[in-house]
């Protein structure tokens, strides 16, 4: 995060005009790593932290407002403020699921790297504003340097410092997609992730579980509990992402629900693979 966002003030500092809510993001990253950082130290509360992430996530929003740039995912069907606490609540969503992702080497390494690529390719390919591939390139590059550490075995992690602010800034490359009507693309991006927390989630709110406790029911957790290693979890997941991204940019844009039921289809079929042990080719002693 101190590369990311060291690169991004050189952006901000360099360009001659920055992308919509730009410097809002750049405060509630920063935000968000040093909540994150004082939790790892005085252990705070899920409320405090839901609080600052909600605080963040206003900001935000209000940094859109104030460029001139109105978000709305429904397009005026149901009023603006509903449209916002939906894409508001959406957004708290993806800034706590990559934490809750993040539990195996490479994993969100992977899923960054996946998505910010994405990002880029739209960028090339559709007519984006001009400054909107660096942003992503720069996280990319970041995140690339971390995986060398990060891969299997790992010697360095993300932590909450790492992967709430994460979460936070890749939203905002969503919302910024939505609001060039790439609605598709912003939900098939990060559509693993999406998919594998919030069906862990509805699952364990059917069996009366605490949602906001630590466990190891994720599809890719299970992988590894049934044997595979981390690596081998990371480059299914990555398989699955090469499909998702093809998808987004080549697709999403002319034909956005076929996109977005295809791109389910394949997430559903990835979650299948990493939920059978058999399907993994696995070499070596099991994980624990």
């Amino acid at each position: 995060m101190a590369v990311l966002l060291t690169g991004w003030l050189g952006y901000g500092l360099s360009a001659n005009e920055i992308l919509p809510g730009f410097w809002q993001i750049m405060t509630g990253s920063l935000a968000l790593m040093a909540i994150s950082w004082f939790d790892d130290l005085k252990n705070l509360s899920a409320k405090t932290r839901l609080v600052i992430q909600v605080l963040a996530v206003v900001l935000g929003f209000w940094g859109l407002h104030r460029a001139g740039l109105t978000v709305q995912l429904f397009h005026g069907y149901i009023p603006l403020w509903l449209d916002h606490l939906i894409l508001g609540l959406a957004w708290i969503w993806l800034i706590n699921l990559y934490n809750f992702m993040d539990g195996i080497d490479g994993i969100s390494g992977i899923q960054t790297i996946s998505i910010t690529f994405g990002l880029i390719c739209l960028a090339w390919q559709l007519p984006l504003p001009s400054d909107f591939q660096f942003l992503p390139l720069i996280v990319m590059a970041s995140t690339a340097g971390f995986l060398i550490w990060n891969w299997e075995p790992a010697s360095i992690f993300l932590g909450d410092v790492g992967s709430i602010p994460l979460g936070y800034i890749l939203g905002w490359f969503f919302l910024l997609l939505i609001s060039q009507g790439l609605w598709a693309a912003a939900f098939i991006l990060p559509l693993y992730y999406l998919c594998d927390a919030t069906f862990t989630l509805i699952k364990r709110l059917l069996k009366k579980q605490k949602i906001w406790q630590a466990h190891r029911e994720h599809c890719y957790q299970k992988a590894v509990q049934n044997g595979a290693s981390h690596k081998q979890v990371a480059l299914v997941i990555l398989g699955c992402n090469i499909g998702l991204l093809g998808i987004a940019v080549w697709f999403s844009q002319n034909h956005p629900w076929p996109s977005l039921a295809s791109a389910l289809i394949l997430v559903s079929l990835t979650m299948i693979v990493l939920l059978r042990k058999q399907s993994i080719k696995v070499s070596g002693k099991p994980k624990p």
